[in-house]
């Protein structure tokens, strides 16, 4: 297995157009993106919850490890509408409970 780096920065407007594609392997890079280098964080956040209630789990995780960048990288987050869209996200797909738990860590400890 071969392994390829690719640069994860994107602009806003670059995510945007990824988000539209459709493609999963567009979004999750757009989710990615966005947690790693937006400086917009409440659009940054909100795009990030938005992808939770995705019905694909690459997806999913890659927005709710783009939130624990985000709680990283600003020191807040709006814990009001993230803690409990997690817990939602716990519920519908049980097996990633170490994904959110690593992010819970990150906003515990960030924000």
């Amino acid at each position: 297995m071969s392994l390829t780096f690719q640069d994860p920065s994107v602009s806003q407007d670059e995510a945007i157009k990824l988000f539209a594609s459709d493609l999963d392997k567009n979004v999750v890079s757009a989710l990615i993106s966005i947690g790693l280098n937006e400086i917009d964080r409440i659009w940054a956040q909100d795009t990030c919850l938005k992808y939770l209630t995705s019905e694909t789990e690459s997806i999913v995780v890659s927005a709710i490890t783009a939130i624990g960048h985000i709680a990283r990288r600003h020191g807040e987050l709006d814990c009001e509408t993230v803690l409990p869209a997690l817990e939602s996200v716990k519920r519908k797909f049980p097996a990633l409970e170490g994904v959110i738990e690593d992010t819970l860590d990150d906003i515990e400890i960030f924000t």
